[in-house]
């Protein structure tokens, strides 16, 4: 055993590992939900210490929010290495989050204007392809807040499912979207009047 990670292995670290590992498993797998079980999974204390990287959660435990800096980072890459989390670039990714979170109602109004003028075709799949919303989101036009606000207010879901042709990019990004949706913890007839006031 290390030491000096035998030094850092706390229960304050050992929380935040564990949160570590159910947020990779939330936004990697289809059965996992980080916030039915309450960001618990099972890992061992004993296992913990004896790991090389036992420093880097000693280190996300100091942060404001864990929680957080966890969840921006895996919305970008979710098989994310806790190390990189950490690193300058972990912590932009974070603050550029925090930058959408706290000005999502305009960065959904800018991104409103990207969009086809008639509501339903920024939706539709002809021929299987993909439809205008989701080709602007793979070109990085709109964001996934506001993708993600759109898809689940249109609940389209079923539709895509039985229409595109192309499910392998497609699926990887609604289940993106769908694991993200519950961390946005937006006011949902807001944002639908947001919406209905652009359109209609």
């Amino acid at each position: 055993m290390i030491k000096t990670s035998q030094s850092f292995a706390n229960e304050e670290s050992f929380n935040c590992y564990v949160k570590y590992l159910a947020m990779k498993k939330h936004f990697t797998t289809d059965q996992y939900d980080y916030h039915k079980y309450r960001g618990k999974i099972r890992a061992s204390f004993d296992t913990y210490r004896t790991r090389n990287d036992v420093f880097f959660f000693h280190k996300l435990a100091q942060k404001d929010d864990p929680e957080k800096l966890l969840m921006a980072n895996m919305i970008v890459k979710p098989n994310i290495w806790i190390r990189e989390i950490l690193e300058q670039a972990g912590e932009d990714r974070y603050i550029d989050w925090l930058k959408k979170r706290d000005s999502l109602t305009r960065v959904v109004k800018e991104d409103l204007a990207k969009l086809r003028d008639v509501y339903q075709d920024n939706f539709v799949s002809v021929n299987g392809q993909h439809p205008e919303i989701l080709r602007l989101f793979i070109q990085r036009q709109i964001t996934l807040e506001t993708f993600t606000i759109l898809v689940h207010s249109a609940k389209i879901f079923d539709y895509w499912d039985a229409n595109l042709v192309d499910k392998i990019v497609a699926r990887d990004i609604i289940r993106l979207s769908k694991k993200y949706y519950p961390f946005l913890d937006i006011d949902q007839k807001k944002f639908k009047k947001v919406i209905k006031d652009y359109f209609f």
